[in-house]
């Protein structure tokens, strides 16, 4: 019984909706693409959205289309990490060139 207590209490803490994941990730991409956030810090958020995404598709309230709105969000922002992620390895290489 106290064990499922303490499930009623996780179902009311857990709020999110695959529509506030969207667009939370969708202001994360922007942040790291006007390179106001850290793209390694802007992974470990997504990391954890991931996470946050995959209790909110065991629910009911998840939906076909929230889940492709979700799906879609998470391909730009990775897209967007990865784009990032290699300028800096092209402005790493061309320090060391300098440096030589």
């Amino acid at each position: 019984m106290k064990e499922r207590l303490l499930l009623d209490a996780d179902d009311r803490l857990n709020q999110s909706t695959e529509a506030a994941l969207s667009a939370l990730i969708g202001q994360i991409n922007g942040f790291v693409q006007s390179a106001v956030l850290d793209s390694r810090c802007a992974a470990k958020l997504v990391k954890r959205l991931k996470n946050e995404a995959e209790v909110i598709r065991g629910t009911e309230s998840s939906t076909k289309s929230g889940r492709r709105e979700l799906k879609e969000a998470f391909d730009e922002v990775e897209a967007t990490l990865r784009e990032h992620d290699a300028g800096l390895l092209v402005a790493a290489n061309a320090a060391l060139r300098a440096e030589s």
